[in-house]
């Protein structure tokens, strides 16, 4: 009998501890690009001013630029590292390999589209 594909417990239980504290790590950062997005958003600006061409203005900077694409791969992260961790706990076999790939897919698209959107918006391509 092979043991082929068999993960030692040691090694499960160090990547899921990894995956824990990256969790962990991914929500705080969320906590301060969130509440700065926030802030800069609707605490420091008028709601009513809040238009295209604000988004325009905030895109023009490579600051914000990077704070926002920060911000969407840490919530991707946040998102995949999550759901990882529910798959793990709730699905076995054939199934938690489908959900991971369609996760894992679905977070790759969200991420590249997001990108993009990110670029084309503050006209770097």
């Amino acid at each position: 009998m092979s043991d082929a594909g068999v993960v030692p417990a040691r090694s499960r239980i160090r990547r899921r501890r990894t995956a824990y504290i990256l969790l962990r790590l991914s929500g705080v950062m969320l906590s301060v690009l969130v509440l700065g997005h926030f802030a800069a958003t609707h605490v420091t600006t008028d709601v009513a001013d809040t238009n295209s061409q604000f988004i325009d203005g905030r895109w023009a900077t490579a600051f914000w630029i990077a704070w926002d694409g920060i911000m969407l791969v840490a919530v991707l992260a946040h998102v995949a590292l999550g759901m990882w961790s529910v798959t793990a706990d709730y699905s076995t076999g054939a199934a938690r390999r489908r959900y991971r790939t369609a996760m894992s897919a679905l977070v790759a698209f969200l991420l590249v589209y997001g990108l993009w959107v990110l670029a084309a918006g503050a006209h770097i391509i």
